[in-house]
């Protein structure tokens, strides 16, 4: 779960195509990334609301949130957090476009995704989730669908089409 504070917050592809790409190098995110404090900064206002069991906090302006080495960039963030635990139930971040990053453990280098929206939540384990013209890259592999769900800790991919790619033969 991510755990806020005030301004910080805890913490056609063919088949063979796309198992390629999501089998050719692990994309999983550094382990310690999950356990990190959520930071946000923006440059513009914000706002606070509640609805129903939800506080919703909107920031604007130059929108920067990290946690660990994962950083997410946009120009508007949208955090869900649930009145009775105090966790992030989402964060929603859109831009033009947005971009995602995150440091692998495998070998240290990055993975990195853009969209129009990018949402980042919990469905078991963290999802970082590209709508809308997502672009996602490891090393040299690129993966280009309407929207990809990437689960940061097993590496496993979901995508809707169309798509298109390209895979290094490394």
């Amino acid at each position: 779960m991510l755990y806020p504070g005030n301004k910080r917050l805890r913490s056609g592809f063919s088949v063979f195509l796309a198992a390629f790409f999501l089998i050719s190098q692990p994309l999983y995110g550094l382990e310690s990334d999950k356990v990190q404090d959520v930071i946000y900064n923006s440059s513009g206002n914000s706002t606070s609301r509640v609805e129903g069991n939800l506080r919703i906090i909107t920031i604007e302006g130059d929108v920067s949130v990290t946690q660990g080495s994962l950083q997410i960039t946009g120009d508007k963030a949208v955090f869900e957090r649930s009145l009775d635990s105090n966790s992030i139930n989402r964060i929603t971040i859109t831009g033009s476009p947005a971009t995602y990053q995150q440091q692998l453990e495998s070998d240290g280098a990055l993975v990195q995704g853009k969209s129009e929206t990018i949402l980042y939540y919990e469905e078991g384990e963290p999802v970082v989730e590209l709508v809308g013209a997502a672009n996602l890259q490891q090393h040299n592999d690129v993966l280009n669908c309407a929207s990809v769900k990437y689960f940061t800790d097993s590496g496993t991919t979901h995508y809707t089409g169309p798509c298109s790619g390209v895979l290094s033969p490394q």
